[in-house]
């Protein structure tokens, strides 16, 4: 579980949210919404360690988010979707796929037979593990930076608007991947200004008025007129 106790956050006079309160609970999906401007990304980047609050906590699982512990819940616990994919894109897909696997102790065997099957679920058999990044297209970048997290087994998923360079078939693979591949036990916080991704999602985290609310998302599954 995330506990968000008194977080404060501005930039020099401009006050972004002041004195959040509130608890994402394991194995929800939370879609982070508002206007552009209002914060989204920095109370995500706030939540995953990216970014420092003014004042407050963010507790997982009772530990804080500090300076001290972020390697541990790092390597242990969180990881990282972003809109420009975070891949390494001079290199091949291996060497992508294998930075899931850091913390495992697989032989190489079993790294290339994990690295297949993750390939293969995602809908990506056809991509080789010897080929470029750069030659894949937006919409296997992305699934690819999904695949690199399976491999790597979070229970804390941060996505900063994962669809936005994706057209719109592309899109909803991508959130439907992102929203069910990593387990029933697994949280999933998104940052979205996109309706087709947060309608997917178990509650809406509202970001206005330097307020931040946590409602059930009664529209969940219905679909767009």
């Amino acid at each position: 579980m995330i506990e968000v106790k008194g977080l404060t956050k501005k930039f020099a006079q401009r006050m972004i949210f002041e004195n959040v309160n509130c608890q994402l609970a394991e194995g929800k999906s939370y879609a982070i919404i508002g206007k552009s401007g209002t914060g989204k990304t920095t109370f995500l980047n706030i939540l995953g360690g990216l970014e420092t609050a003014t004042a407050g906590t963010v507790m997982v699982d009772d530990q804080p988010v500090s300076t001290k512990n972020l390697p541990q819940l790092r390597r242990d616990k969180f990881g990282f979707i972003f809109q420009n994919f975070g891949l390494v894109d001079k290199e091949i897909v291996a060497y992508n796929l294998k930075i899931g696997l850091a913390n495992q102790r697989l032989s190489r065997q079993e790294q290339t037979v994990a690295m297949k099957e993750v390939l293969q679920q995602l809908g990506l058999a056809n991509v080789d593990l010897k080929q470029r990044i750069f030659t894949l297209s937006g919409g296997e970048q992305q699934r690819l930076a999904l695949a690199r997290l399976l491999l790597k087994k979070p229970t804390i998923i941060f996505a900063d608007e994962p669809t936005g360079s994706l057209d719109a078939a592309n899109a909803d693979e991508v959130t439907q991947h992102l929203l069910h591949d990593f387990g029933d036990q697994a949280t999933i916080i998104v940052a979205t200004h996109t309706a087709e991704v947060w309608r997917h999602c178990d509650y809406l985290i509202r970001v206005e008025n330097y307020r931040v609310t946590i409602t059930e998302n009664i529209a969940k599954g219905e679909k767009l007129a």
